[in-house]
């Protein structure tokens, strides 16, 4: 049985998310990276960004009105600016870069890679925060990556509010 750090499968169980134990070397590298068999929400997804935002991991809440979340943990503050840092170079100069996206916004780009067929099928994602709104944009058998299959996306959900 490979070992997969309990951290990254205790961080994305947190978030709702689902890290089988992987099989074998192949599956190892592909768990690592948050392909294989890795599971995790757009929610969830929402979450991540959120905490990224402030450095604080907030539960959800169903918003019906005005509501108010308790905070369940707190990262560093160098975590959080390096967070930031990376976050913002991926709409700046990264893959989330000319697609719209407003200023001030702080994102992370991915794509899933999963089934049989050849060329494999993909999600395309992208999450992250701006302001107080933090965002997770998710397009299921996409034909293109998560930058600008779900820039475009958000940006108009963003420049909308």
């Amino acid at each position: 049985m490979f070992g997969l750090g309990k951290s990254l499968q205790i961080g994305l169980t947190a978030f709702g998310g689902s890290v089988p134990q992987p099989t074998d070397e192949a599956d190892l590298a592909a768990t690592s990276i948050g392909q294989g068999q890795v599971l995790l929400s757009p929610l969830g997804e929402a979450m991540v960004a959120a905490a990224a935002d402030t450095g604080t991991v907030h539960p959800p809440n169903l918003v019906t009105g005005t509501g108010t979340t308790s905070a369940s943990g707190q990262l560093s503050t160098s975590v959080v600016s390096d967070l930031h840092e990376m976050m913002a170079s991926v709409v700046d100069s990264g893959t989330a870069a000319g697609q719209g996206l407003p200023a001030g916004t702080y994102a992370k780009t991915g794509t899933a890679e999963y089934g049989t067929s050849n060329p494999l099928k993909i999600d395309a994602w992208l999450m992250g925060f701006r302001g107080n709104i933090a965002f997770a944009a998710l397009v299921v058998n996409s034909s293109a990556d998560g930058g600008p299959t779900c820039g475009p996306i958000v940006a108009r959900f963003l420049t909308g509010l």
